[in-house]
């Protein structure tokens, strides 16, 4: 949360105690409970705590200079030689903040980062070079930009740097991508028989769902013909419920994971697949989530109402948004239903014609 003299008068009393963190500086939290509000700072490689002072005795505004003053020498202390040091720190920071996908995608980007400066020397034109590697993909580049910032921005509050050399770096303007398969595209890439990756394909046609979800489909999300996926997997972290048809049971009948060798486990090795899929079947460029535009647009061919085609394809910021969404709960499964039935039949018609 971010901290406001608001947000932490807000925090309720708990019977056990109960810790939140500040959004905008890092290892700076408060200890509450029954009665008392306490602030911390997390120091060392080890992570010790150190009490500040008590809310309200002591300040928001007094308790935030101390933590970035107790900080800054603990950084200081073991001040990063160099880029590498300085990307471990802030993978240890990050970890409890962001996703481990988005961390991963973080650390693939500083550690291609070609330089053995320390990090404090790292100037803009070291950056811009650094970005010229990516120039000629957009979504690369864009995801390179979105990380040097975060990750100096974050240097720059724990004193490791002076100034934040990729500030004025731009993010490229990426084109929505309108891909949808023809006909018979979609039929060669429904029929492609590759075990495991064939079925996954298979079921992204049928679901419209996420590759990365349906790869973790787990036989304990799949109940009276419904599927869920859990919100520690869905890509807006909210759960998610979809009835499944006859054809899609069929592809996912068995126990344990689905897809990988044990429950953790899912299907990997997605570039050397689509690879050799692209071999075989010679398709202009498309890629794996361009299915679910295939999805949506056969649905939207048949009728199907676009609040039902957004819920199957898990989007929240659709027709039903705002307050709408607060009060209306109707699940609409037995409308989801009646629509994929029409929808399979329809797909079946094309595959195997």
């Amino acid at each position: 949360m971010r901290f406001t003299d608001i947000s932490i008068r807000k925090l309720k009393p708990t019977d056990s105690q109960s810790v939140a963190y500040d959004d905008a500086l890092p290892n700076f939290g408060i200890r509450y409970g029954k009665r008392t509000k306490t602030f911390f700072v997390k120091l060392g490689k080890s992570r010790s705590i150190k009490s500040i002072g008590r809310y309200p005795d002591l300040s928001l505004s007094d308790a935030r200079r101390e933590a970035k003053r107790l900080l800054s020498s603990d950084v200081s202390s073991r001040a990063p030689k160099s880029l590498k040091v300085a990307v471990a720190l802030f993978s240890q920071d990050a970890k409890d903040r962001l996703s481990p996908k988005t961390l991963k995608e973080y650390k693939r980007y500083l550690d291609a980062f070609d330089t053995n400066k320390k990090v404090n020397d790292i100037t803009r034109q070291d950056v811009h070079t650094e970005l010229s590697k990516y120039r000629d993909k957009p979504s690369s580049h864009q995801h390179a930009v979105v990380t040097f910032k975060v990750f100096f921005n974050w240097c720059l509050r724990m004193d490791m740097v002076d100034k934040n050399p990729a500030i004025g770096e731009r993010t490229p303007k990426i084109t929505p991508r309108d891909r949808v398969l023809t006909p018979d595209e979609l039929k060669q890439v429904y029929n492609y028989d590759h075990k495991p990756f064939s079925t996954i394909l298979k079921l992204c046609i049928l679901t419209g769902q996420r590759r990365s979800e349906i790869a973790k489909i787990h036989s304990d999300w799949i109940e009276g013909g419904v599927l869920t996926i859990p919100a520690t997997v869905a890509k807006n972290r909210k759960v998610h419920t979809i009835p499944l048809t006859p054809l899609a049971q069929e592809l996912l009948q068995g126990e344990g994971q689905i897809f990988g060798n044990d429950v953790g486990t899912t299907f990997c090795g997605w570039s050397k697949a689509k690879t050799r899929l692209d071999k075989d079947l010679q398709i202009p460029h498309w890629t794996i989530h361009d299915l679910r535009r295939c999805f949506a647009t056969l649905h939207a061919e048949l009728g199907t109402p676009v609040h039902l085609v957004e819920r199957m394809l898990n989007h929240t910021a659709g027709t039903i948004s705002g307050v709408a969404a607060i009060y209306i709960r109707h699940s609409f499964i037995d409308e989801m239903r009646e629509a994929q039935q029409r929808y399979e039949k329809v797909l079946m018609n094309i595959v195997q014609s």
